[in-house]
This record gives structure tokens, sequence and C-alpha cells, in this order.
């Protein structure tokens, strides 16, 4: 299990570490951490934060057990400080933080929030969407269990095609015995261990992002009521 007392405690004495640096005006201090790739997404381009500390509770009982992207940053001291250093910019510097990423989502054709960590506050989600609003030939893709954070930003009456813009695509997260809080109806992932656990209807993933993007399927492309299987890992 990785969500235990020990790895939050390294994780945040890391990201002390970095508002500490930034409040000190180190050199490399502000440099926003942009993935170009890596072996399950492909060449699509992503911006992390860190695991836990931007994700709900939920995920200490769920996700976080196996939480692929807390063992990545335990064992790997360069990627949890790029984790680290990403959130904390993100926390006190949004003027540095939000500019890098519009940049790298402007030389992209794809790109991916959170390949580890989440929405940590409503303010943040709405740079989400104005960064997808200013690159509307750049497909973004972003996978939440943080499901109140973005309800709240769409009001009573209104579907999700009135606030989201079509190039942000936004699958609500969920787990085995973990039913999102989706009034919205936006589209959905789940997990199995076994291939008889996949329902019918679940789309499953192809594995690679990039693949998946460049045809128009799976998640990218997901709609409302549809759910999207990956396989724990």
């Amino acid at each position: 299990m990785y969500y235990t007392k020990a790895i939050l405690n390294k994780f945040s004495t890391s990201y002390l570490a970095a508002v500490r640096a930034i409040r000190n005006n180190e050199p490399g201090a502000l440099k926003v951490t942009i993935s170009n790739a890596n072996s399950k997404m492909g060449a699509v381009a992503s911006v992390s934060l860190l695991p836990f500390m931007t994700c709900p509770a939920v995920c200490k009982n769920t996700c976080g057990i196996i939480c692929y992207a807390a063992k990545i940053a335990n064992l790997r001291p360069s990627v949890l400080n790029s984790y680290a250093r990403n959130t904390a910019i993100a926390t006190l510097r949004p003027d540095v933080f939000w500019p890098a990423v519009d940049v790298a989502c402007k030389a992209v054709r794809y790109f991916r929030f959170h390949v580890s960590g989440d929405i940590p506050t409503r303010s943040y989600f709405a740079n989400v969407i104005r960064i997808a609003q200013n690159n509307p030939g750049t497909q973004i893709l972003m996978f939440t269990k943080q499901y109140d954070i973005v309800n709240s930003y769409i009001p009573d009456g209104m579907d999700i095609s009135d606030v989201i813009p079509d190039n942000l695509h936004i699958l609500f997260s969920g787990w085995t015995n973990l039913e999102p809080v989706n009034p919205h109806k936006f589209p959905e992932t789940n997990v199995y261990k076994k291939e008889s656990d996949c329902k019918e209807d679940w789309l499953q993933c192809g594995g690679n992002c990039f693949n998946c993007a460049c045809r128009g399927v799976g998640c990218w492309q997901a709609q409302p009521g549809q759910t999207v299987a990956f396989k724990m890992h």
C-alpha cells in the first residue's frame, strides 16, 4: 500500500523544500516540468502534480492502495522533485505555472493533465478551462476524482457543453465499489483485475494514449454515459 504515513511525510517534505526554494529565489525553483512522453501515453505531453497531496480523501482507500504515480515518485527522487516543484509553483506562483502550461499546449496536438495528482482547487480548474479555450487546436485529456470541484463549476440546468470546451475531455474516475458523483453525466472510468470483471458495455483502454488520440477512440472520444475500463497496474 502506498498511501502510508511514511510516504505522505516524504511527499510533504519534498513539497516544503520546493516552497522554500521558491521563497529563497533559488536557481531552477520556478522551472515547470512538462513531460513530452512516457511508455503508456506515447507522444502525449503532460503536466503532473504530487499524488495524494492534490487528490481527494477518497483516494486513501481506493486507488491510493496501488497508486502507480506514488510508486514512481517514491522510487525516483527526480520524479518526486518535479512533482513537488510543479505543485509548489502552481500554488505560490500561478503567474509562472499557467503561462508555462499554455506554451506547452500550443506546441502539441495532445496534452494531458495529471499523470500524477489531481485538481487541487476550483481556481486551478478554472485555469484548466482557460487553457483549453486558449488552445482550441490541442486536444486535452483529464481524469479526476475531484468530483465536487468539477461539479461545482457547472451551474444547475446547464449542460457540460455549455461550460467545458469541446477540446477538453474530462473523465470521472471510478474504482471498485466507488461510484463517481456525476450528475452532469461526464464519461467515467473504472478498473478491473480479471477480464471477467470487465462489463460488456465498457470500452477497454487501448494501452497507449497517443495511439487512441490519433485514431479518435477511447478516452478522447468517450461520451456521456460511457465507461472506459483500465486493468489494474
